[in-house]
């Protein structure tokens, strides 16, 4: 094969080869792509210029391939400008001179290939001389004025290239360095070979191999090449800035790099990659046996940690390498257990939550047989130890239960229900009760200057029905003690079958209760009030209720449920308007006497009891002083000055107010000096005792005070002919008691009226 083929297929290949890296760059889409397209493509202009010479014995086709092969030239100059301005672009960011537009050398571009095109006419680019090469006769060029120029321009236009680049790679850092510095060599070397070819005028230009070459470094730098140093830069950088630490291993688990926190994990500071992996496998054990890619926590001492391997795949799937990032999850994990932790917990005493408790003691009842007890702790007065002492002190008193029930209880489950209340959940053998009484009945809380004997009822519940929900149970060990009188003592209650009966009797009732007061099986019962000469003059109203299947029941048998559900003021409504109706009906029969009627200290919370009993009085056209208004005096305890407001306007309204069990208060006298009522009722525990001196001179002074305030004295309770003389003697205005008659019906007392007159 002679030299022209061999090169006129190497050409080819070339043309191939730029035509390939042209197409990929356009197509590509990268910013870059299209000026790196225009370089491939220019670069095969000078290429075909180049076969058309080494292949033509036609002058004049020569002389085209050649003018083919300068404007090719030109346009790789041009070409090369429009890409390295391009591809430079940036370097000098921070620089004053900002990057601009090479204009100069784009006009100098359009100058030469103007000149160059104009060369048939004026010829005075080239002419051509015959040259022998392998026996055949072709044509080389013989320059002129016109291509001097054009090889002057084409080396300035690349000595500003080849400044650019040197600029670019002292300006730039040195992890893009290596791409300027590339390119550079392959220009430099380019232009030489373009030189030797000049000088030599050979007619096969060998520098179209490195013009070649040099489109095909521009293609893969711009749209191949991947900055690996760069790369490895940031991710070292990204990985050295993470909290994490993070290891990273060959594919043999060798130890290669470590960021500052991997080495601060393990406390090692200048140490070698090897110590490294050695302290960290001994420190976190199996590592390497677990899998390529793996998540785990660890816990190390009293460190939390999240291990995360993640292994780097090569080709065809192979293990390259593995990075292992660990994480301190301590204070995460601790957040999160003091969050369960609070969940669990009551926040004051430090011991279970009323619903963590329940749960526990569920799950404990189900997967055991042995025999429990329930404990229900409840302080006494806690209410009266916050607002005596403060609500610090109170606190102070709960957790120093909870001390001694998490000291005294060491084989059970225990919590704080609600306020004062705690819970224990104990076996039914390690119940003492003698040791709780005991250590419970000295149970004394010192804050400061304050030492106080803290009273404690204890409710017991033994587990039966195992089914039964928790607060169930609870609910029974509580109902033992609801009913405790003892104020000052610590007691242990059972529940049992009778509290059992008690509660279901007091639920019944409730439910009962609008049906009794609608078939008016609740009644008004009357007793008696006489003056001095045992002429009766009046009547205090009491409740009583007529069950249809319980038969009669007794007050204390709903009254106090009632106070303390709160239908005690739907009964006393119920009750004022009956007595309305009777005073109606004595009116009727010009019967003059007064009927009491009881305020319970509910009503004035849950009604606006003036307004109610005026409404009434007009409605059964009643005068106000027929219906005497009696309330307690422990109801004038709580908000003392608006009972007294409320009292002004039942007497401004002309109704008669009496204070009933006076001297069963704790500050009667100072409540007596500032109350505006008409009548005190003496309370007869003073007269519980006979002939009991210091209880008859209570009395005369009490009945003298009242005298003297223009009071009207009424002592109840009077059961004897003695009791009443006694209390004649005194001074005393009116009596009550059975004495004098028992409650009544209101048919009987018309009746005991008709017999006390006649008397």
């Amino acid at each position: 094969m002679i030299i022209q083929e061999r090169y006129f297929l190497l050409y080819i290949c070339l043309i191939m080869i730029q035509l390939f890296c042209c197409i990929k760059a356009y197509k590509s889409d990268k910013p870059i792509g299209k000026y790196t397209s225009f370089v491939n493509a220019s670069i095969i202009l000078p290429i075909v210029g180049n076969i058309i010479i080494i292949t033509s014995e036609n002058k004049h086709i020569s002389y085209l391939g050649y003018l083919l092969y300068y404007i090719g030239m030109t346009f790789v100059m041009l070409s090369l400008v429009v890409f390295t301005n391009v591809y430079c672009k940036g370097v000098d960011e921070y620089s004053k001179n900002k990057h601009s537009k090479p204009y100069f050398l784009y006009v100098l571009v359009i100058i030469d290939i103007i000149q160059l095109l104009l060369g048939d006419m004026f010829h005075h680019i080239v002419s051509l001389e015959p040259t022998m090469l392998d026996g055949k006769i072709l044509y080389s060029d013989v320059p002129k004025v016109g291509l001097t120029f054009h090889r002057i321009a084409d080396y300035f236009i690349l000595v500003c290239i080849v400044l650019i680049y040197f600029i670019s790679i002292y300006k730039t850092s040195k992890l893009y360095r290596e791409k300027y510095v590339l390119l550079l060599i392959i220009l430099v070397a380019s232009a030489v070979a373009q030189f030797i070819y000049i000088q030599n005028r050979k007619i096969i230009d060998h520098a179209i191999i490195f013009h070649a070459i040099l489109g095909g470094v521009i293609f893969y730098l711009s749209i191949i090449h991947r900055p690996l140093r760069l790369l490895d830069a940031m991710l070292s950088n990204i990985i050295s800035d993470m909290n994490d630490a993070v290891y990273v291993f060959d594919n043999t688990h060798r130890c290669v790099w470590v960021n500052e926190q991997g080495m601060n994990l393990l406390e090692l500071k200048d140490s070698s990659l090897k110590e490294v992996k050695d302290t960290l496998f001994e420190k976190f054990k199996n590592i390497t046996n677990k899998g390529d890619s793996w998540t785990e926590n660890r816990v190390v001492g009293k460190k939390y940690y999240i291990l995360e391997k993640k292994s780097i795949k090569a080709e065809r799937g192979k293990l390259a390498g593995s990075m292992l990032i660990i994480k301190d999850d301590t204070k995460r994990h601790l957040a999160v257990e003091r969050e369960v932790y609070d969940s669990r917990h009551d926040s004051l005493t430090g011991i279970y939550n009323m619903k963590y408790l329940y749960s526990r003691i569920s799950n404990q009842l189900a997967y055991t047989d042995e025999e429990y007890v329930l404990l229900y702790l409840n302080i006494k007065s806690f209410k009266l130890i916050n607002e005596n002492f403060g609500k610090t002190y109170g606190d102070v008193v709960l957790i120093e239960l909870a001390n001694w029930i998490r000291n005294n209880v060491s084989d059970g489950l225990y919590g704080r229900l609600v306020s004062d209340t705690f819970g224990i959940c104990i076996l039914k053998k390690d119940f003492d009760e003698d040791f709780y009484i005991r250590e419970l009945s000295d149970f004394v809380v010192i804050l400061k200057n304050v030492e106080l004997r803290i009273n404690i009822h204890i409710g017991v519940y033994e587990v039966l029905n195992r089914s039964m929900d928790v607060s169930v149970m609870f609910d029974r060990a509580h109902l033992a003690i609801s009913n405790v009188e003892e104020k000052y003592k610590t007691v242990v209650k059972y529940y049992d079958e009778k509290i059992r009966n008690e509660m279901l009797e007091e639920q019944r009732l409730v439910s009962d209760f609008p049906v009794a007061i609608k078939y008016d099986h609740i009644i008004p019962y009357l007793q008696p009030i006489v003056d001095e000469k045992g002429k009766v003059v009046g009547a205090e109203a009491l409740a009583r209720w007529n069950h249809s299947e319980m038969g009669f029941l007794p007050p204390y048998k709903f009254i106090p449920l009632f106070e303390k559900n709160g239908l005690i003021t739907q009964l006393d409504m119920y009750i004022w308007e009956q007595v309305c109706k009777i005073l109606n009906e004595w009116k009727k029969l010009n019967l003059d006497l007064f009927i009491s009627i009881n305020i319970s200290p509910k009503d004035f919370y849950f009604t606006d009891v003036v307004s109610v009993i005026v409404k009434l009085i007009k409605k059964y056209d009643i005068e106000p002083r027929k219906l005497r208004i009696e309330i307690t005096e422990t109801a004038m305890m709580s908000n003392p000055e608006e009972r007294i407001d409320i009292l002004n306007k039942f007497r401004d309204a002309g109704f008669i107010v009496e204070m009933d069990d006076f001297g069963s208060g704790y500050s009667s006298l100072n409540t007596l000096k500032d109350m505006p009522v008409d009548l005190l009722k003496i309370d007869m525990k003073f007269l519980s005792k006979d002939n009991d001196e210091r209880a008859n001179i209570i009395i005369k002074n009490i009945i003298n005070l009242t005298n003297d305030l223009d009071i009207v004295s009424l002592t109840e309770g009077v059961e004897t002919k003695e009791q009443f003389e006694g209390l004649l003697a005194m001074g005393c205005e009116l009596f009550q008691g059975y004495y004098f008659s028992k409650p009544m019906p209101v048919e009987e007392f018309s009746s005991f009226i008709e017999k006390s007159a006649s008397l």
